[in-house]
């Protein structure tokens, strides 16, 4: 499998974050690449970002010169995966999500033969802030675009490759995670979800915000409005 994970200032996670995941994937003997991009970050993430590829031969480095935006960290972390991975994704590099239940997302997107398989978050315990946003985002995609899972952010994201094609998301924004979900429901594919808890961080800051919303929101108006 292919997973990558965009990093902006997470300097106190991604160690801990890789590991975990390099921990969980090998006990459970699937085979993983991890891309890990540092997209434009002002601390040390590069730097660990290249001891862990330096250490582990799972993992590969992917470095941006500036912040591409969420969407856009995620992007370029996509098009470095293997293209001999038939399962692919990406995630949050911010702890709230174990290592143990990307698996069970794995499993599950194999099992039910789905074109995607992703987090729901049932409950959270990442802040008022993180969950007042997503709040808004179910809200607004339920309502306006008929998507059927009520966790419309949930990660991590994971997909077969012909699937990723085939939905070929183009934003590099916030609003990446709904306009997957939108075109999933409008093509009709196939939707499985695991239900997980969102941990709280134990380091560094979320990077959602009232400018998060407000992205949002525009972007729902252009695609309303089929620009």
């Amino acid at each position: 499998m292919g997973l990558c994970i965009p990093l902006y200032d997470e300097e106190g996670n991604v160690e801990e974050v890789a590991r975990d995941l390099l921990a969980a994937f090998r006990q459970a003997a699937v085979p993983l690449q991890l891309v890990l991009v540092d997209n434009g970050s002002r601390d040390n993430t590069r730097r660990l970002i290249g001891a862990l590829a330096a250490s582990e031969p799972e993992i590969e480095g992917v470095f941006l010169e500036r912040n591409r935006g969420y969407g856009g960290g995620i992007l370029a972390g996509m098009a470095r995966l293997g293209g001999d991975r038939e399962i692919v994704g990406y995630m949050w590099g911010d702890g709230q999500i174990s290592g143990s239940d990307v698996i069970r997302v794995y499993r599950r997107l194999v099992v039910e033969h789905a074109d995607l398989a992703k987090a729901r978050r049932v409950e959270r315990l990442d802040g008022w802030r993180r969950a007042a946003v997503s709040r808004v985002y179910n809200a607004l995609t339920l309502w306006l675009f008929h998507v059927t899972s009520p966790d419309t952010n949930g990660c991590p994201k994971l997909f077969t490759r012909s699937s990723w094609k085939q939905l070929a998301p183009r934003s590099e924004d916030w609003f990446l995670d709904p306009e997957i979900m939108i075109s999933v429901a409008s093509q009709g594919m196939k939707l499985a979800e695991v239900d997980v808890v969102a941990r709280p961080r134990t380091a560094g800051v979320s990077k959602v915000g009232t400018g998060t919303v407000l992205e949002f929101c525009r972007n729902i108006v252009k695609v309303r409005l089929g620009s």
